[in-house]
């Protein structure tokens, strides 16, 4: 898929989502949607906190991915979305306090990741080409009303709108509850490879594509990136992953991720409907 960017106007579009009864009810459901993004932007390096990625996913599924951004808008508009604090929350799996209102945690942290992405970029290869771009091109916190506003970046455009081909798919429910970036970065970086339910990555990206710091060695790299996130996508997702790595002489220089998806009763499934 070309990288080059569409071009986007400048007044932004707003997708609604639709809201559930009471914050009691959002907890309790499952989360409804999909993030769909381009096989590059999965592969790519996203450069953000927890809190920071669970925001974009949120704001990911209100896109259809189909569509032209032109369909949603007149000829001088951005696209922007909403997120609100209470769907923040239902993410994060924080549960309603004693009142039944939004957990405090969730408005904080969405402000704070608010607050910070339009600092955040991403990084991805193009071919021999290493290309960097911003995440949104604005986001806004509406602190009286409990939800952000996010305006996407326009050289994303091309990686989230009009995907056809070599777009990767996941459901929403899957993030639901992770406590790691690493977790939710690998989940990302599976689904690429959703359909043959195997995953194999040379170290080098895959030290991109999960941002691991620059000063881990590998013994860092598996107990964190690896170890302990496949752990936790195990006990919390609807999958079950084993992993080998490939060594070179002494070094490790490729890692081996077998998956397969598992019902919530813990029988496996040859294939899960992600639709």
């Amino acid at each position: 898929m070309s990288s080059s960017a569409v071009t986007l106007p400048s007044q932004p579009i707003s997708f609604a989502l639709e809201e559930a009864a009471s914050t009691a009810e959002l907890v309790t459901q499952e989360i409804g949607g999909n993030v769909t993004m381009s096989r590059a932007l999965a592969e790519s390096a996203h450069g953000l906190t927890l809190n920071e990625s669970r925001v974009m996913m949120l704001a990911m599924r209100c896109i259809n991915p189909r569509h032209s951004p032109y369909q949603y808008a007149k000829a001088t508009e951005y696209v922007k979305v909403r997120v609100t604090a209470a769907e923040f929350g239902k993410l994060a799996n924080l549960l309603p306090d004693a009142k039944g209102y939004t957990n405090r945690a969730a408005y904080d942290g969405l402000k704070a990741a608010c607050e910070k992405l339009y600092e955040r970029s991403i990084t991805w290869k193009d071919g021999k080409k290493i290309k960097k771009s911003r995440w949104v091109f604005a986001s806004v916190y509406h602190a009286d009303e409990a939800w952000a506003e996010i305006s996407f970046a326009p050289t994303l455009t091309p990686h989230l709108f009009m995907l056809n081909e070599r777009f990767v798919r996941y459901r929403l429910e899957f993030a639901r509850g992770l406590r790691s970036i690493y977790s939710t970065s690998l989940l990302r970086l599976l689904m690429t490879q959703k359909d043959t339910r195997f995953k194999s990555i040379s170290l080098e990206d895959f030290r991109l594509a999960m941002d691991v710091p620059e000063n881990y060695r590998y013994a860092d790299i598996k107990r964190y990136c690896i170890t302990a996130a496949v752990k936790e996508l195990n006990d919390k997702a609807d999958i079950h992953i084993e992993w080998s790595e490939t060594k070179k002489s002494r070094a490790v220089t490729s890692l081996q991720f077998h998956f397969t998806f598992v019902k919530t009763d813990g029988t496996r499934q040859a294939q899960l409907d992600l639709e």
